[in-house]
């Protein structure tokens, strides 16, 4: 027995031995290397996301969608006095002449159907109705929604600025309000009852939100106020029914924590390459702040104040701009990955505080102005979390249509407001194509995702 002790301490002393080489490198690199032959990482992707990262990875400015969506005509609109240059300081690959805009008309459209103001992206430097998938992006939602969609044409800076960009995308808004749209020739006094929607994405998105906030304002909305001023800023002292917005650029001083968090980031591996947060800005997270900055810098046309004034930059929105009544219901889609999600989760958060009807829709592993790339970059599978988003985004656009026409119809106000804090109805969507997903979630889940078959 006394001979036993000996052989036991050393048998728990082999156990204890092995037990640690359980946690040397040599048995981790093996233990990684069997994991690594059993199960890629690229599993946890789905073909559609893993393809665009692929892509996007290797050129950033590639891959957007393609095709229109069917029975949606495209008109081009010259408005009056609205001619501008896109000369040797635009940045814009569309020079020349410039201030069309594109007006997107579905098959099904009536007087009374929805319009939707559209301000487009490109850092109010580039981009245009007819480029960069606009048109593409204007016909699927005005299909989806059956709403007639406008993409305005507004100066890109130098040329245009803040203050220039505002006073355009108004008089778009104006104009498409009351217009009688061609075949449609809405004469009579029911276009006024057309819900009215301003949308955009990126720093179109920051900018129609901007405008949001200018008509609630104008309208004479406050906190305290039981009844707005209600001028005729727009056709017939008509309101906005709601608006969306795709990964809006609201913080001008592009300062929000994600800018930190959501980093763009390359992970060596023996086996591959593994990329996370932002691919679309790729920058160092103070480099993306410098070339962010420099960018609002040009938008506010050097004025430092505006970069936190809460019209210009809607992220300092406060009481007086979101409180009272007068903003209609919001909906945001923005990708879980980009550096400004805070530029809408945070705002989101706000609004809902002063008693906005706001919905968010955060699509985890998304990059920027990921509805952008509903088609799936050209890798032949549809890009659901983009898919979902456009969905929405009809759907959003039906519904507030629909509530807005009841409101109207019993004399009821527009827009809605509560008048004590709430909290926005956001969303963080995972990924549902994967087969192991429906473990996750019930089925009903993806009843707004189904393919739209483009």
């Amino acid at each position: 027995r006394m001979a036993a002790a000996p052989r036991a301490a050393a048998w728990a002393l082999g156990l204890a031995a092995i037990a640690w080489c359980g946690r040397c490198p040599v048995a981790r690199a093996e233990e990684g290397e069997a994991r690594t032959k059993n199960y890629q990482y690229e599993d946890l992707l789905s073909e559609s996301v893993l393809y665009c990262y692929h892509k996007i990875i290797k050129n950033t400015s590639c891959c957007m969608d393609q095709n229109y969506a069917p029975g949606v005509e495209r008109h081009r609109i010259r408005r009056p006095g609205t001619e501008w240059w896109c000369g040797k300081t635009c940045w814009d690959d569309a020079s020349g002449p410039r201030g069309d805009d594109a007006l997107w008309i579905p098959q099904s459209a009536t007087c009374e159907s929805p319009r939707v103001l559209w301000v487009h992206g490109g850092s109010w430097e580039y981009g245009s109705p007819f480029t960069d998938s606009y048109g593409q992006l204007a016909s699927k939602i005005a299909y989806l929604a059956e709403a007639i969609v406008m993409v305005v044409d507004f100066p890109l800076a130098p040329e245009g600025n803040y203050s220039v960009i505002m006073d355009s995308v108004l008089e778009g808004l104006r104009w498409l309000a009351g217009a009688k749209l061609g075949d449609l020739n809405c004469r009579s006094a029911k276009y006024h009852n057309a819900p009215l929607f301003v949308g955009g994405d990126s720093a179109g998105g920051g900018t129609a939100l901007s405008l949001v906030l200018k008509l609630k304002l104008a309208a004479g909305w406050a906190p305290g106020v039981v009844e707005q001023s209600h001028p005729e800023i727009l056709p017939q002292g008509q309101l906005l029914a709601g608006a969306v917005f795709f990964s809006p650029w609201t913080n001008l001083r592009c300062d929000s924590p994600d800018y930190y968090f959501n980093s763009f980031a390359k992970i060596v591996g023996a086996a591959d390459d593994v990329y996370v947060g932002d691919i679309m800005f790729r920058g160092h997270p103070h480099q993306n702040l410098d070339e962010f900055t420099a960018n609002a810098h040009v938008y506010v046309g050097k004025n430092a104040s505006l970069l936190t004034d809460p019209v210009a930059s809607p992220f300092y929105a406060g009481e007086r701009e979101l409180g009272g009544g007068g903003i209609p219901p919001l909906y945001f889609a923005v990708g879980g990955s980009e550096s400004i999600l805070g530029d809408s989760s945070i705002f989101a958060q706000k609004a809902a505080l002063y008693g906005v009807d706001v919905k968010v829709d955060v699509m985890v592993g998304m990059w920027h102005d990921f509805p952008m790339y509903s088609e799936g970059c050209g890798g032949g599978t549809e890009l659901w979390q983009g898919v979902r988003a456009l969905n929405q985004t009809g759907q959003f656009i039906k519904r507030i249509s629909a509530a807005k026409r009841m409101a109207s119809k019993f004399g009821l106000l527009w827009p809605p407001s509560r008048y004590h804090p709430g909290t926005p109805e956001t969303s963080y969507v995972y990924d549902l194509t994967r087969e192991d997903t429906r473990e996750w979630y019930p089925r009903k889940l993806d009843e707004v995702s189904i393919a739209m078959g483009y």
